[in-house]
């Protein structure tokens, strides 16, 4: 509506502390309408400093699970899923594979995660699951960035679980495969989070990721009219800004989600606050607490076949809590969504 939109980056190599110098750095400058921390561990810290500052944080598929609740958490927004609905989402496929939650009586799930706020936040929903379905719940942490997993591997073959989780990020997670193929472990019992299901986790794996699941928010390729329009505006204009082979791909995809409900927000706070305006913090927190994202929209949008309908509310700050399990074919170097997925 003629706003120009301008943006600001931080590099913080994941460090908590890096990410509130950037907060407090980058809140004061003109204009600022929300923040995207990339990081639960930062997301953890900026939540007590994000209701005096009135600035709202997207945290789209990470941070905060309890923060769902927009009646107690005003400024964060998880959109599209939480690791608690994540969790959550897995314990219910692996129930519909072994015929019923009563089938899960017995049963034995290992957890393997990234020691840090990320990886510990699914463990509470995990153990409520396990109290009330009878699995034996096994927590193996990972000390970050986690290229040395031989110990973690090493309880996971002598504790022998029938299913394990990977709560990973970044290089983690091909070690993990790694090492599960060292030690024997079929990796199609191991299913990952969303950000555990890239095709850079599993690429460099080779036929040791063959059979590997994983979550998935929204889907990859270059079919969607909003990557095409990105080929063809952008890279084939030469610029791109980074490589334009993983224009696309799996997170690739999730960041031009992340950024298309960023300016969706600020169009429906000027819906309401005048448009033509440039939208303050407050503003923009209201635009998205009404996001209403239906198919026709996310059609015009160019995100048909990418992302589900969103709908977020005062009381419901996540607005979608749906995602499938995506399982790597090495043979097609993609991940492909089976019918019963």
């Amino acid at each position: 509506n003629g706003v120009k939109l301008t943006y600001e980056e931080c590099e913080t190599g994941y460090a908590t502390d890096r990410g509130v110098e950037c907060y407090e750095r980058l809140k004061g400058r003109p204009g600022v309408a929300l923040f995207d921390p990339q990081a639960t561990g930062i997301t953890f810290a900026l939540t007590e400093k994000v209701p005096a500052d009135k600035i709202p944080m997207i945290t789209l598929g990470y941070g905060l699970s309890v923060a769902q609740d927009g009646t107690a958490f005003k400024w964060n927004f998880p959109l599209m899923g939480s690791y608690w609905t994540g969790a959550d989402i897995l314990v219910q496929h692996i129930a519909k594979k072994e015929g019923g939650y009563d089938k899960l009586k017995g049963k034995k799930i290992a957890l393997v995660y990234h020691d840090s706020p990320f990886g510990k936040e699914p463990i509470p929903l995990l153990q409520e699951r396990a109290r009330m379905h009878g699995f034996q719940l096994e927590l193996i942490p990972v000390t970050a960035p986690g290229v040395e997993q031989k110990a973690a591997w090493l309880q996971v073959r002598q504790m022998r679980p029938d299913y394990v989780m990977l709560w990973g990020w970044g290089v983690m997670n091909s070690t993990a495969l790694k090492e599960a193929q060292a030690t024997g472990y079929p990796r199609d019992k191991m299913y990952g989070v969303w950000w555990s299901g890239a095709e850079p986790d599993v690429k460099d794996v080779g036929e040791g990721a063959k059979g590997y699941n994983a979550l998935a928010l929204n889907t990859s390729g270059t079919q969607p009219k909003v990557i095409q329009d990105i080929l063809k505006y952008v890279h084939d204009k030469g610029q791109g800004t980074g490589p334009k082979d993983e224009v696309g791909s799996v997170l690739y995809t999730r960041g031009v989600i992340i950024q298309m409900l960023g300016v969706e927000a600020v169009r429906r706070a000027q819906e309401r606050y005048g448009k033509g305006k440039v939208m303050t913090p407050e503003q923009v927190r209201w635009g998205l607490e009404n996001l209403a994202l239906d198919q026709k929209r996310l059609d015009a949008l160019g995100f048909a076949g990418v992302m589900r309908p969103l709908s977020t509310s005062c009381s419901d700050h996540m607005g979608s809590t749906w995602a499938r399990v995506h399982t790597w074919y090495q043979s097609l170097e993609k991940f492909h969504f089976l019918p019963s997925q």
